[in-house]
């Protein structure tokens, strides 16, 4: 009977650890994703919540349903629920994507099952674990830090996609294509960015967009090394959209950023030749 009880009591534990506790990760096309995580906190209790970004927009902390007072630290949201029941905590941020040339990756470091919605036509072509379910654009992880890989083919291959192509089929066929351009250009890749590389090149290899453009050639021009008070403000971009650029291009290697003071500073680390 002792045993039936320390049985019933580690599942039930169990079960709470997987399902009381659970991050809702929405992925936007523009690599920005919301992130809710959900808990069950008993009244009187002090909670900390892991935050573990450093760029985030639209924080919002309730508690059934009503705004409550936090705690921002470094590294975690601690709150005091005077109340039973939903904890919830939503943001936006930049700072979970990643994306090298067509492949997107989404960094899933949270301690709890992640009910991952992906963009729509989304391909994936890479998982760290093995997912909990799957179904159209989303994907359930298990506990523990996991990250996807996915491609968002061009619409006409969204359709066969959804038309019933078959996920399996074009999952391989991606992959396959990918492992073959990467094994026969990376070590190429590598040559030219050490020798110098042209911001075109540059475009090609890692797609970039036209805003990741203009600030990898205005810090080229400005002799490697600005900051980023200055691209904001000679580009006239939002001081969040040049962060997201920042990181994005940071995350791809062709930049690395420096807090010197209360300054940022973002400095190339290819050789970009002059047009």
């Amino acid at each position: 009977m002792r045993k039936v009880m320390i049985f019933v009591a580690l599942l039930t534990l169990f079960s709470g650890l997987v399902y009381g506790n659970e991050v809702k990760v929405v992925v936007f096309p523009d690599g920005y994703v919301k992130v809710t995580v959900e808990m069950n906190v008993t009244k009187d209790e002090n909670v900390s919540i892991s935050l573990p970004v450093y760029e985030f927009l639209n924080l919002s902390v309730t508690l059934n349903g009503e705004k409550i007072p936090f705690i921002l630290g470094e590294e975690n949201i601690t709150v005091y629920s005077s109340n039973a029941g939903l904890l919830r905590v939503t943001y936006i941020t930049p700072d979970l994507t990643d994306k090298h040339g067509k492949v997107w990756k989404v960094l899933l470091p949270f301690n709890y099952t992640k009910d991952v919605t992906l963009p729509e036509g989304a391909v994936i072509v890479g998982l760290s674990g093995i997912p909990l379910e799957i179904r159209g654009n989303s994907v359930v992880m298990p506990r523990g830090e996991q990250y996807i890989e996915y491609v968002v083919p061009p619409m006409f291959y969204n359709n066969q996609v959804k038309r019933g192509f078959g996920v399996q089929y074009s999952l391989f066929v991606v992959s396959f294509i990918l492992g073959l351009v990467f094994g026969l250009y990376g070590g190429r890749i590598k040559v030219m960015l050490s020798r110098g590389v042209s911001l075109d090149d540059l475009v090609e290899r890692y797609d970039l967009n036209k805003e990741e453009q203009d600030v990898l050639a205005y810090i080229a021009e400005h002799g490697g090394r600005v900051r980023q008070a200055d691209i904001r403000n000679d580009l006239g971009i939002p001081r969040t959209t040049t962060w997201r650029i920042l990181k994005r291009l940071e995350k791809m290697n062709l930049i690395k950023l420096e807090k010197v003071n209360n300054e940022t500073y973002a400095i190339l680390k290819v050789k970009i030749k002059s047009r």
